[in-house]
């Protein structure tokens, strides 16, 4: 029982002091403008929050539906048009030229930092 009330009489400590604290910051007015920063952050948050409305109710969600349809299309047309046999290949060229390029720049750069120590 004396530990809740401790937890207690320590939440509504922190409670209050954060209340002072927050209390200051209302008070600010950094820009100099005559309005107070939370007044101004509150309105601006206020009209994004409007705008965010109006946009998604004017949103046109069959016409977004059918355009990304398009682009799905489209790009199952672009890759049908590929011969995946031959990009299979050239994948696999890619990767053996790759891995030997990548094994001939290790060894160059081992012959180097040999040589700069003779």
């Amino acid at each position: 029982m004396l530990k809740r009330k401790l937890t207690e009489v320590a939440v509504d400590s922190v409670t209050e002091y954060l209340q002072e604290k927050f209390d200051h910051l209302k008070q600010f007015d950094l820009d100099k403008d005559g309005q107070k920063d939370v007044d101004q952050i509150i309105a601006i948050l206020g009209r994004c929050g409007a705008k965010a409305k109006e946009t998604l109710a004017s949103t046109n969600a069959p016409n977004i539906a059918a355009g990304l349809e398009q682009i799905a299309s489209g790009v199952t047309l672009i890759r049908t048009s590929f011969d995946q046999a031959k990009v299979s290949e050239f994948l696999k060229e890619l990767s053996t030229a790759y891995s030997k390029i990548s094994e001939l720049t290790h060894l160059s750069i081992a012959y180097v930092k040999e040589q700069g120590r003779n």
